[in-house]
């Protein structure tokens, strides 16, 4: 039976996301720590564009009769991670920034003291 060139445009599209996930970490573009999460959704979406049959089966056993139904809320569980993920690095970030700009007034008040000091 031959392939649906659906199925062959879905492995192609994968398989460069793969590719440009990997080379954006390779340019230093992307950090190796984010670049796990997008590497592991792109291997889910090269599984199921390889075996879109596993879709079905997933689909059955949790209870959705339209099996793109099942990938889209997949897809929406993949990015509620993400952002997430994200949601977490910001308030870490936040933090940093928040610690920093207050060394940083307190570094500018010595320095002044010791102009004075002069």
């Amino acid at each position: 039976m031959p392939i649906p060139i659906i199925q062959l445009i879905a492995v192609a599209g994968s398989l460069l996301f793969l590719f440009v996930v990997l080379w954006s970490v390779r340019q230093k573009k992307l950090k190796e720590a984010y670049a796990l999460l997008w590497l592991f959704t792109g291997v889910v979406i090269l599984f199921f564009s390889i075996w879109p049959r596993s879709l079905r089966l997933i689909s059955e056993l949790i209870g959705i009769v339209y099996p793109p139904a099942t990938f889209f809320l997949l897809l929406l569980a993949g990015i509620i991670l993400i952002l997430f993920q994200y949601a977490l690095l910001l308030s870490r970030n936040q933090e940093k920034i928040s610690r920093m700009a207050q060394e940083i007034a307190l570094l500018k008040n010595e320095l002044e003291k010791l102009r004075k000091n002069k």
